[in-house]
């Protein structure tokens, strides 16, 4: 059961995490949009409830201190802020709002910000069993993330459009600001090392490029929003050709 990056046992979580995508998208055709909404709703309600008990477990686990260098455990850099994980609550904020905009930074996001989580793990959540509380919790909220986050179009709540692309980027300009802005208060106070949202770097390929062009926290993230952007286009260009290709064999059969 042990679990790295493209191995037989991610790509077991990925399967699990697109069955469950496929499961609510049959549930949202056959149920009214109350339920779609309540039972998206409860399962993100769900993995915030899974999500601190799994760092509940990483809180008291020694290996994952020993492996990630830290002294100590700090709640305070580990709440689910994270570009990924903040997720858990703007889906459904998103869906009981109606807010297009945030539904449409979560649809972007979530899946992107989980998958690239899970495919560069940090080296404690890589190697090592399934099953170990630590490594459950990470592949688990993670893939939840990218289930929910898709089912938002496959639910029919939001309908990915590129016409939405500059309220999306203004969330995520909104949203970075604030993360930057509450890691100063942390670094200031009670946690040196906050890093929501990456603003004072990261160990990431990308990232690392971007600081080397413009060596500063926060400033360093302004080519983001057009990687962004891009990949907002490539979505529905995907979602477009895979639509156009169904109308074809729906018009053959």
């Amino acid at each position: 059961m042990i679990i790295r990056p493209f191995n037989a046992v991610f790509f077991a979580v990925m399967a699990l995490a697109a069955a469950l995508a496929l499961g609510l998208k049959h549930f949202a055709q056959t149920h009214s949009r109350g339920q779609s909404r309540a039972l998206l709703t409860a399962i993100c309600a769900c993995n915030v409830v899974f999500f601190f008990i799994y760092k509940g477990f990483l809180s008291v686990d020694p290996e994952f201190l020993a492996v990630s260098g830290q002294e100590k455990f700090n709640w305070f850099s580990e709440l689910p802020l994270q570009l990924c994980n903040i997720n858990m609550f703007l889906i459904p904020i998103g869906v009981l709002t109606h807010r297009k905009s945030v539904m449409g930074f979560s649809f972007y996001v979530a899946p992107l910000g989980a998958m690239m989580a899970m495919l560069f793990p940090e080296s404690a959540f890589t190697g090592y069993s399934l099953l170990l509380p630590r490594i459950l919790g990470f592949y688990g909220t993670h893939a939840l993330l990218v289930a929910c986050g898709l089912s938002l179009a496959g639910m029919d709540f939001y309908q990915p459009s590129m016409k939405e692309a500059p309220r999306v980027l203004g969330v995520y300009v909104t949203l970075t600001l604030a993360a930057h802005a509450l890691n100063m208060i942390l670094r200031a106070t009670v946690c040196p090392e906050a890093n929501y949202f990456y603003t004072y770097g990261a160990d990431i390929s990308v990232l690392n490029l971007f600081w080397r062009m413009i060596p500063h926290p926060l400033l360093y993230e302004l080519p983001a929003p057009l990687l962004l952007l891009g990949y907002m286009a490539l979505v529905q260009m995907l979602r477009s050709g895979l639509s156009r290709a169904a109308q074809r064999r729906e018009a053959r059969a």
